[in-house]
This record gives C-alpha cells, structure tokens and sequence, in this order.
C-alpha cells in the first residue's frame, strides 16, 4: 500500500447502511467510489458464513451463498442490532461462540479491504455516517449504539473514526449549484432509519438548521408485508387447543414477529424454537397450518420470506403488484392474496410517522413551509409511494428532487474527509 501525502493518513468515508453500504474517498478534490464488487460501487449489508468452505462472505456473494441454498447461517440488517442486548449474545459460528461485535467488524474489516486494493492506499481513518438516531427514544441506548459501532470500526483497522449524521453529508453533496439563501429538505429513507436535514445555502457551503430522524426504515415495510400476509399461512393470529383448564387460545405472536424481522431470523435456527414449534403443531386447531411454521424453520426458510417481502414491496411500487403472491417455497401451489388497499394499509402507519417527523424538523427550527424551495430524497426506500406521499402532504407546493440514491451520503461523507486532512 501507498501513500499520498507523504506520513499523512488517508481518509475513508464509509456509509454502513442496512440494506446497502457503499465507501468513497477524496482524491485531487474529487469524490471517487470504490468500487467494492466488480461493476458496483454498494454492496448488500451481508455477511454468509458458510461451513462446508469455513469461510465468510459478504455483499452479494452472501446474498447467492443463501439464495443457491449452501450450508451455513446467513445475516443481514446487521446495524439494527447496534445498541441493543443482542449485540452481545452469542452464537456458534464456523465452530465458535461469536457475537455480533465480531460479525459487524468483520464486515467492515472487509469493506476496507476492498477499499484499500481499490485506492492502492492504507486507510487509516474514516469518517462513518450515522442515523440522526439509532434510537430515539433512549439516549443512552443511542449513545451506546454509536459506541460500538466505533468499537467495531477500530476494530476492523481504522485508528480513527468520526461521525456525520447521514441527511447531513446527502445535504452536504446535494446542495452544490443552489443559489445563496436557498432552503433545502433532505429526506433520506434507508433501509432501518428515516433521517430529515434542513439546510441552508451559504457561499461557504451549506448551514445546517435542524436535523431529526425515526427508526423506521425499507426493513420495517419488509418486516410488516411479511407478518400481516405470510404469517397467517404459518398459524399467526390462528388457535391453539389449551390444556387446562380446556379451550382455545391463540398462537403467541412473537415467533411471527421475529420470522419476519431481518436481524433477528437467524436466531431462530436452533433447537428451541424448533420445540417451541412442534409444540404449537401439537396443540394446533387445524395442524396444516402449524406444519409450515416447522417446515419453514426446519428448511431456515425465514430469509427466502423475507426476500419475498422485499421483492414485494418492490413491485407494488412500481406498479406491478400481483393479485396473488406465490409462496411455493413453503408449499406447491401456496399463495396468498395481496390487494393494493391491503398492501396500503400494512404501511399506512409509516407514511403517517414519517409525516409527523418532517413537521415536528420544520418546527423546531423555526422554518416555515413557505420558506422550503428544496426537497431532495435519497436512500433506498425513498420513492416508496407512502414516502412521496407523505412529503407531498406536509409540502405540498414543493416538487421532489431526487438525489444519487445509494451515493449522495457516501459522497457528502468523502467531501467531510477534507476538513480532517483528506487529499
């Protein structure tokens, strides 16, 4: 590896996201993408560890890795986990207890890799992107994400590491080219959060007026797509036979819950839950329904749903919603309906929060909606329709302007490097 500047640290800047991460640095004042896989400059927030090869992959090799069915346990959504217990839980991986610090380190440790063989240089130091909040509603647990998000760059190779709210760097590469004075929202939808920025155009950059956020993000459309149509094929919200006294109950929600939520389905390919299942297969009303909920875990079918939700969500926003959804991969000719007013009303909730946000930014910075002459939306569930929706209805004069989806953070992020030293 090389240097640019003689013994001065290179400087990276890294957008880890949910979903999708990507990486950029500053050279002769110019952002330039790495590439981290061959033709894409983001990858799937992923990591496959295989067992019959013992190895660890990532990005879109992970992603194959579970699709072609291979041996070994898959995970995703990874940096919905910071700040919470589960960071700490341990898991038998390749033979050894792990916890998700190591799973997240080793993630980065190989996007920086990838970085590093790109640029032809040692990164050093990097400056991360960071929702406005990992969780909003605990500022310890908030702080303590960030935390070890830290721990886990440093852990991966870097010496130093600072942070930038998200919104804030896409404000930062979206803004270049507005006149003086100009008043801009950035929207940036993401794969786990939802971040809003306010800025105003100086001649010296950008001023940032406020910036807010919500835990709610492209993962959690996936998450309630999943558990309001798939479940009920599985036994969600079905009978089970009570023993005593004598009656009936309804299955417990939870392990619904948890198979359709991307960080935690890992977690449920153990012997436990297999039990726990048997067991309500046992109690069940109507035992054909239960069978699926085993096959399903059995089969660790959780993700293969999940990507069904995904691609889903997808084509109901682009306006090629089917009035059937094909779910073979529990069962030959397995579907469940999914009708435009159902598919609205599972994701209703969002666009209703995220409008209360974008409002409560405004507020607080003393902004009038009048004095708004940008929107700009970035993020991989920006175009959502609840999203569009939802901004048209708290701006309604203002037309949207969509930025670099999958790069204006990481590009805002490389641009900050030059204030710590970038090239």
């Amino acid at each position: 590896m090389t240097r640019r500047n003689g013994n001065s640290p290179h400087w990276l800047g890294v957008d880890f996201g949910t979903s999708n991460s990507a990486a950029a640095y500053l050279a002769g004042g110019e952002v330039v993408h790495v590439e981290l896989e061959e033709g894409r400059e983001t990858i799937p927030t992923a990591l496959f560890f295989d067992v019959h090869e013992k190895e660890i992959l990532s990005g879109t090799s992970a992603n194959k890795a579970l699709l072609d069915g291979l041996d070994g346990r898959y995970m995703r959504a990874l940096k919905s986990v910071l700040g919470t217990a589960l960071m700490r839980e341990q898991r038998m991986l390749l033979g050894r207890r792990t916890d998700f610090f190591e799973v997240i380190t080793e993630f980065l440790r190989q996007l920086k890799a990838r970085a590093e063989a790109s640029a032809g240089v040692s990164f050093d130091h990097v400056v991360a992107g960071r929702p406005v909040y990992f969780h909003k509603r605990d500022a310890d647990r908030d702080a303590q994400a960030q935390a070890d998000l830290k721990s886990c760059y440093l852990g991966a190779g870097f010496s130093r590491v600072e942070f930038m709210f998200e919104p804030e760097a896409a404000a930062l590469a979206s803004a270049g080219g507005a006149p003086v004075g100009t008043v801009g929202l950035v929207v940036d939808i993401g794969g786990g959060t939802s971040d809003f920025t306010l800025f105003q155009s100086r001649r010296e950059g950008i001023e940032i007026l406020a910036s807010n956020g919500l835990r709610v993000g492209g993962t959690d459309f996936d998450r309630q797509i999943s558990f309001d149509h798939f479940m009920p094929l599985l036994g969600r919200g079905h009978n089970l036979k009570r023993r005593l006294p004598d009656g009936i109950i309804q299955a417990p929600a939870h392990i619904f819950g948890e198979l359709s939520t991307w960080e935690k389905i890992p977690f449920l390919y153990d012997k436990k839950t297999e039990l726990f299942a048997a067991g309500l297969l046992r109690d069940a009303v109507d035992p054909a329904i239960f069978s699926r909920l085993v096959r399903v875990l059995h089969g660790r079918l959780g993700h293969d749903l999940a990507f069904l939700a995904e691609d889903t969500k997808f084509s109901y926003n682009q306006g090629r919603a089917q009035s059937q959804v094909d779910l073979r991969l529990i069962e030959p000719g397995l579907t469940t309906p999914l009708s435009t007013d159902g598919f609205d009303k599972s994701l209703a909730k969002f666009g209703v929060q995220i409008a209360e946000v974008i409002l409560e930014t405004l507020e607080s910075s003393a902004v009038a909606v009048d004095d708004i002459e940008r929107v700009i939306t970035v993020g991989g569930s920006s175009s959502m329709n609840i999203v569009t929706d939802a901004i048209a209805a708290c701006l309604p004069k203002i037309r949207i302007q969509q930025g670099d989806v999958f790069t204006s953070i990481v590009d805002g992020l490389a641009m900050a490097t030059e204030s710590h030293g970038g090239a």
